[in-house]
């Protein structure tokens, strides 16, 4: 006799809000939408005919049934992913190469690549660090993360998430002064990268006069952070390069204001390539993290987390 279960996608949207205790956090753990959650929690109400959620105004609560259903379905969920991981690891081992901009490589990959082994041993990373765009097609890269404005030649770009700019600077350079505001940013060195212009147009954004946005020294990459976290003075960060050490302790957000910049962080593939399995894996992966790293910012900061594309733009 066949099982009698109602959709997977169901399950799965039911299971990520019940742990989450949140329909917003569940559709970020799924890229989907709030409205997909939702749906998918009606229909599975509907299929059992028990009630799983209270809609309150401030959220979701799960009733008694709910509850129960949930401590049920999560094990199972874990030990489905445990038995895939698994039979994964059992197959051929597959090389996965990634172009990736040094800053971003150092200050946010590398700490979690851990993560990615662990859920996919099957797939060994070679990690390229460089400032340059792969040549996809000659096969120096399979995948790329880069930040800008995601027109590069011969490439499809799916934007990750949007870059919040912001000072940083290590707690001890401010150590003692309170009710610091950007315009006293005119007591301080301020730490460029090698693009002078974000510091100008930040100051011009948050409306600051009097602060030469010209003066201080000029970095590659993201060694002005690394500099800010040294006590040199202030840098310009994003939630990517500086949540982990905001978290940490190693850098403090004086100032409330935020820039949304232009450009964007991307992930890179050749031009018309399909996205093969290990590829497919990286993205997903590579978005779960992104949009960990957005909450725990926002969290930091009492706001909505940066935008996040929940779709690929092809395949």
């Amino acid at each position: 006799m066949g099982r009698r279960l109602p959709s997977l996608n169901a399950l799965k949207a039911f299971e990520a809000a019940a742990r989450l205790e949140s329909f917003t956090d569940a559709a970020s753990e799924l890229f989907v939408t709030h409205a997909a959650v939702s749906r998918h929690v009606r229909d599975l109400e509907d299929w059992l005919g028990t009630q799983l959620f209270i809609r309150t105004g401030r959220g979701v609560e799960l009733t008694e049934a709910g509850r129960r259903y949930a401590l049920r379905l999560t094990p199972l969920f874990d030990q489905l992913a445990e038995a895939t991981r698994e039979a994964a690891a059992v197959g051929d081992v597959r090389q996965l190469k990634v172009s990736v901009e040094p800053s971003i490589a150092s200050r946010w990959l590398v700490p979690r690549l851990g993560r990615f082994s662990e859920l996919h041993p099957d797939i060994e990373l070679s990690i390229d660090p460089t400032n340059d765009l792969a040549d996809f097609r000659s096969g120096e890269a399979d995948v790329g993360i880069r930040y800008g404005a995601g027109t590069w030649p011969d490439a499809e770009a799916q934007k990750l998430t949007d870059a919040m700019i912001f000072p940083v600077c290590a707690p001890k350079l401010i150590e003692g002064r309170s009710g610091l505001r950007p315009p006293d940013l005119a007591d301080y060195n301020l730490l460029h990268e090698s693009r002078k212009q974000w510091w100008a147009d930040w100051l011009a954004a948050a409306g600051v006069t009097g602060v030469e946005d010209w003066r201080g020294a000029t970095f590659q990459n993201h060694l002005a952070i690394e500099a800010a976290e040294a006590g040199q003075g202030f840098a310009l960060a994003d939630q990517i390069l500086a949540t982990d050490s905001l978290l940490e302790g190693w850098l403090v957000r004086p100032f409330a204001f935020e820039m949304k910049d232009h450009w964007h962080y991307w992930i890179v593939r050749g031009k018309g390539q399909k996205e093969n399995p290990p590829v497919r894996s990286f993205r997903e992966w590579l978005m779960g993290e992104i949009a960990e790293t957005n909450k725990r910012y926002a969290q930091l900061t009492g706001q909505k987390p940066a935008t996040i594309a929940a779709r690929p733009v092809s395949s």
